[in-house]
């Protein structure tokens, strides 16, 4: 594989459809700002290409810098033209360039991940031939990930028993995240494929997503359509999904409880006052800080063991100590 370094028009590069990073057109303008002026640009690492038979160029990394570039009003772009690049080298250069650079979100990143996975799996159970084949097709990573997926069903693959861990591939990225991280991350993935499509405007947090993961594809569909046109109810989205899960309320009452309503009558919905409203906020908020502080206690004796105070260094076990005394202080007052 060889580089060379070439000023290429802009509308001769193809964006690939198969780029990990679903938010590329997003949040731009900052960018475009500090690259400069053509010809005396402040482009640090130009983006990576590879040439088409047909002559035009398939852009491998760096969609955002090339999105910038003709926001700026560019008419050409320094890139890296790479020969000799195949696909699964393609995907791997993708994965990287955007784990460590903005984030990508929750889902994004954990499909890209589980794609290098099941390709190094694939590798190891002789598809190299297959799993390249459904690499080189230009569409989503959502596609290809279930593409993977199913060619290695087929051939009997076990992701309890994989032949290549992912603590390996993760070390081949230069990723560092724990075994409870990623497989936390991976749940994301538990969400509907078109339910995945719809969320991925939203914005909502790793957390959340998993929360939606835990639902009945119906229900998930319908609190997303209700997260789109309330983007405020998202801070209650766990709430919402646990009571659902555990059967105490319907959707439309879980959805109807986070407003601050009831379902028994219109009339009582419409005599929900502010006061209700904040009230209501105030439980659920109180409900989500005991739960963030429950998966922190319990993150911490996962690192440090059941006496996870006194492992800490100094000033950080000082806030540790005072944040256990705000919550027995709390306890002390029910």
């Amino acid at each position: 594989m060889s580089t060379t370094l070439e000023w290429i028009l802009i509308d001769q590069i193809d964006f690939s459809v198969g780029n990990p990073r679903s938010d590329a057109t997003e949040n731009l303008q900052g960018l475009a700002t500090s690259l400069g002026d053509e010809g005396d640009e402040q482009l640090v690492n130009p983006p990576i290409v590879r040439q088409r038979p047909n002559g035009r160029y398939l852009l491998v990394a760096g969609e955002r810098r090339v999105r910038a570039a003709t926001l700026a009003q560019w008419k050409s772009v320094l890139c890296q033209v790479r020969t000799g690049l195949d696909a699964r080298k393609a995907h791997t250069l993708r994965v990287v360039e955007n784990l460590h650079r903005r984030d990508l979100g929750p889902l994004d990143q954990a499909t890209a991940l589980k794609i290098s996975w099941l390709i190094a799996n694939a590798d190891a159970s002789g598809l190299t031939e297959a799993a390249t084949e459904l690499l080189e097709r230009e569409q989503p990573q959502s596609q290809t990930l279930a593409a993977l997926e199913h060619l290695l069903k087929e051939a009997g693959f076990a992701p309890t028993h994989p032949a290549v861990s992912w603590d390996r591939v993760l070390d081949t990225l230069g990723v560092e995240m724990s075994p409870d991280s990623r497989k936390k991350l991976m749940r994301v993935l538990s969400l509907a494929p078109d339910v995945q499509e719809m969320v991925r405007p939203l914005g909502l947090t790793e957390a959340a997503l998993r929360s939606i993961g835990t639902l009945e594809e119906p229900d998930q569909r319908q609190l997303v359509t209700e997260l789109a046109e309330t983007p405020e109810l998202a801070r209650k989205v766990r709430r919402i999904a646990r009571v659902v899960r555990e059967g105490s309320h319907t959707m439309d009452e879980a959805l109807a409880e986070a407003r601050g309503q009831t379902l028994s009558t219109e009339r009582e919905q419409s005599q929900t006052t502010p006061d209700d409203e904040r009230v209501t906020d105030q439980v659920i908020r109180l409900l989500e800080a005991a739960t963030s502080a429950q998966q922190a206690v319990d993150e911490l004796k996962t690192l440090l063991g059941t006496n996870y105070i006194e492992q800490l260094p100094g000033t950080w076990k000082e806030y540790a100590r005072e944040a256990i005394q705000i919550l027995e202080g709390i306890r002390s007052t029910l």
